[in-house]
């Protein structure tokens, strides 16, 4: 268009002079036909294309993903997001196969609630700890050695349930391996993308790579009926094992275009005083979401059997959940990338409306209602991570890595809160109870995001005025 605009009034001052050296010509002389005012014409032309060449962009620019002669090609920005979506899923997939698999692996190993809620917060402790030391190093390591730790980690932890776990103590260390492979690859995946996909593309590749969690939940649902009940619950383990180490081939080709682009920063990471409290308060809220999240993960399927249903369809239900969750993920994705809206505010309005999902299945009765409040709150209270990432990713691009460590920091100390406590309130007061705090817990998280924006509107507003 630019070249157009310029072309055009190059045409016209050209024009312009033939007329006016042709003094005995019948054409009256036109208004751009002295050259002083053919200049203007072609400096305003060339004003307006420099003013269009400026891009208009509601998030701030990457460096790499965004540049003209480094910006990655679809099918490398394609595989970055594959990648990144399955050493996610290979990352928490032993926690989530140990809450589908619970009633099983507790029956064998004889723990009750409390204790599942325990070695599942033993994963996310594990996580929560590892988290912000983890995208620091993968700032200095890149993505892909970062991942390659990340997926030996998660190998180990699989394996060593699948093999050695004979009591409840034994899930523990494995669980932390896993944990600690949550922590790294979480933030390395996360680097990856911001690195190696445009910034157009942003919302709907975090959407994939968030929507890791919820594929991980519906094959822990799906394993259920397909292993669990027919060659036990240890071949889920190891099968989980064997995938992950395939991941392996894949993870130079995933991260090429980061790691060429990652070896001249030795910058340190620094945070200004108003991002680093953002930051922090949207790991809070981020924290309050995960205990609901997490606790719903992690005592789904044990639920769903109280209320009546049968080890298979509880399942089935949890797959259902965490299908919609993907939905979810992938829909505010996909909007995030054209429409033009504060993503933290819709995070907070989805924590709000999961509220409702939450206690639906704490007060609802009936099959209708239990599908009913899957949906609400798979789709609401579970759908909103990767929006979240988006935000935090594309406000803190010169350090994507360290700044999603600081929030999944919080996410992951909700993580571990969340099963925690819910399994002592399960045990000592019932599953109503449980789930009221998870409804209250959300909503929290949801207002005190929606009220950080608004006090951060203002205090832009008077920098403004001032």
């Amino acid at each position: 268009m630019c070249a157009g605009v310029a072309s055009h009034c190059w045409t016209l001052t050209l024009l312009g002079i033939r007329f006016h050296g042709d003094a005995a010509s019948r054409f009256a002389q036109p208004p751009w036909a002295s050259s002083s005012r053919g200049c203007r014409i072609v400096y305003f032309a060339f004003l307006t294309c420099r003013k269009e060449r400026r891009p208009h962009l509601t998030r701030p620019v990457t460096a790499v993903a965004d540049s003209t002669d480094g910006a990655p090609s679809r099918r490398r920005s394609a595989l970055t997001v594959f990648g990144a979506v399955t050493f996610t899923v290979a990352a928490v997939l032993p926690s989530f196969l140990l809450a589908g698999l619970a009633t099983l692996v507790r029956a064998d190993l004889d723990f009750d609630e409390a204790g599942l809620g325990l070695a599942i917060g033993s994963f996310y402790g594990a996580s929560a700890v590892t988290a912000v030391p983890g995208g620091r190093l993968a700032e200095r390591l890149g993505a892909r050695r970062s991942l390659i730790l990340g997926i030996a980690l998660a190998v180990t932890s699989l394996v060593s349930i699948a093999l050695l776990a004979q009591t409840w103590w034994h899930l523990l260390p494995g669980l932390m391996l896993a944990g600690a492979s949550n922590g790294v690859t979480q933030s390395a995946a996360s680097l990856a993308i911001a690195r190696g996909v445009r910034q157009r593309r942003l919302g709907v590749a975090f959407g994939l790579k968030q929507s890791a969690v919820p594929v991980a939940s519906l094959l822990a649902g799906l394993a259920v009926p397909l292993i669990g009940l027919t060659i036990g619950w240890r071949w889920a383990f190891f099968i989980g094992a064997v995938a992950a180490l395939a991941l392996l081939a894949i993870v130079p080709a995933a991260t090429e275009h980061h790691t060429a682009a990652q070896r001249a920063a030795h910058e340190p990471v620094r945070f200004a005083r108003g991002q680093l409290r953002s930051l922090v308060v949207i790991a809070i809220a981020s924290g309050c979401g995960a205990v609901a999240a997490n606790s719903m993960g992690a005592f789904f399927v044990e639920s769903a059997v109280w209320r009546g249903q049968g080890l298979a369809a509880a399942g089935l239900l949890l797959s259902l959940g965490s299908l919609t969750g993907i939905i979810t993920r992938l829909g505010v994705g996909w909007l995030a990338d054209r429409a033009v809206f504060d993503p933290l505010k819709v995070v907070g309005g989805m924590l709000v409306v999961g509220t409702s999902g939450f206690l639906y299945l704490a007060y609802g009765s009936g099959t209708a209602a239990l599908v009913v409040a899957t949906i609400v709150a798979f789709a609401a209270g579970w759908g909103w991570p990767g929006l979240l990432q988006v935000a935090v990713v594309s406000e803190n691009m010169h350090a994507p890595a360290a700044a999603s460590g600081i929030a999944h920091a919080g996410t992951l100390t909700g993580g571990l809160i969340g099963p925690v406590v819910f399994g002592w309130l399960v045990a000592r007061a019932g599953y109503p109870v449980a789930w009221t705090m998870v409804a209250a817990v959300a909503f929290c998280g949801g207002w005190l995001l929606l009220y950080e924006r608004r006090r951060s509107a203002r205090a832009a507003a008077g920098n403004e005025e001032g």
